[in-house]
C-alpha cells in the first residue's frame, strides 16, 4: 500500500522531469499536464494528499529548477508583443493594385 509519501515522492519526480523538458526547450503537451493534475486530483480523492501540500510541492521544484517562483511564469513575456508592433500598412492596399517586387 502507497503512503502519502510515497506520493509526494512520485509528484516530485513527475512534476520535475515536466519542469526540467521545459527548461530544455520541449514544451509539455496537453496530455501531460492533464495528466499531472489528474495524478494530484487522484491523490487528493484518495487522500494522500491535500490540495495545498501539493501546490508547495509544486512550487518548492519549480523554485529549484527554474530559480523564479512558479508566479512569475504566468507573467506576459514582453518579446511576445513584438509581432503586434509590425508595420502592415504595406497590405492596405488590395494585393491586385500593389505593384510586384
Amino acid at each position: 500500500m502507497k503512503t502519502p509519501q510515497d506520493f509526494s515522492n512520485e509528484l516530485k519526480r513527475r512534476f520535475t522531469q515536466m519542469c526540467m523538458a521545459s527548461k530544455e526547450g520541449y514544451k509539455a503537451s496537453p496530455t501531460e499536464r492533464h495528466r499531472l493534475e489528474g495524478f494530484i486530483q487522484a491523490g487528493v480523492y484518495v487522500g494522500l494528499i491535500d490540495n495545498s501540500s501539493a501546490k508547495n510541492t509544486l512550487e518548492t521544484v519549480y523554485q529549484d529548477i527554474f530559480q523564479e517562483p512558479m508566479s512569475t511564469a504566468a507573467k506576459p513575456n514582453a518579446s511576445n508583443w513584438r509581432l503586434e508592433l509590425r508595420d502592415y500598412s504595406l497590405y492596405d492596399t488590395p494585393a491586385y493594385l500593389r505593384a510586384p517586387e
